[in-house]
């Protein structure tokens, strides 16, 4: 005999974690709703010092809550040929940038995620929360540049590169 649970919201029966800080990404999340998940193996490259998006590195999601809790993680590998290169995600409902460090001159915006070291493979890990803030479709996408106009590559060598999002109930 088959059994199936459907539910609109996972709570534990002790309430939904939280601390007593003031931001709100702080605050604990219960279960996981949904989980959408992107994966690439092309390389790609930019020599631009603005955000460029990463192809094939998007998902869309529509939340169920706009309460719920956005948990946001990226893997890849990259390398650069010179200077640094950067890493953010991109949310569409507010046309901004995840990492909140927005600079005038695009290559001071400091991004989620960095590294230096030319010619050499750096794995890009990160992960960040978010709020959903809304019931739409929002598309988050993986964004990255070069601070001084070198070549960065990701997904070097055509490893994998994934993006991963799963809405918390909150």
């Amino acid at each position: 005999m088959a059994s199936e649970l459907r539910v609109d919201k996972i709570v534990p029966t002790t309430g939904v974690p939280s601390d007593s800080g003031t931001n709100p990404l702080y605050l604990g999340a219960g279960g996981v709703v949904q989980v959408v998940y992107a994966q690439t193996r092309t390389q790609q490259t930019t020599t631009s010092v603005s955000y460029v998006d990463a192809t094939d590195m998007f998902v869309d999601i529509t939340p169920k809550f706009s309460t719920s809790k956005m948990l946001i993680t990226v893997h890849t590998v990259g390398q650069i040929s010179g200077n640094r290169a950067r890493f953010d995600i991109h949310k569409s409902t507010t046309n901004s940038l995840l990492s909140g460090h927005p600079s005038p001159t695009p290559q001071q915006n400091y991004g989620i995620s960095a590294f230096e070291g030319n010619n050499t493979n750096h794995c890009v890990n990160f992960t960040i929360m978010d709020i959903a803030g809304t019931t739409s479709n929002i598309r988050y996408k993986l964004q990255f540049n070069n601070t001084g106009g070198s070549t960065t590559y990701i997904h070097s060598n055509y490893s994998v590169g994934t993006l991963t999002v799963m809405e918390l109930s909150a």
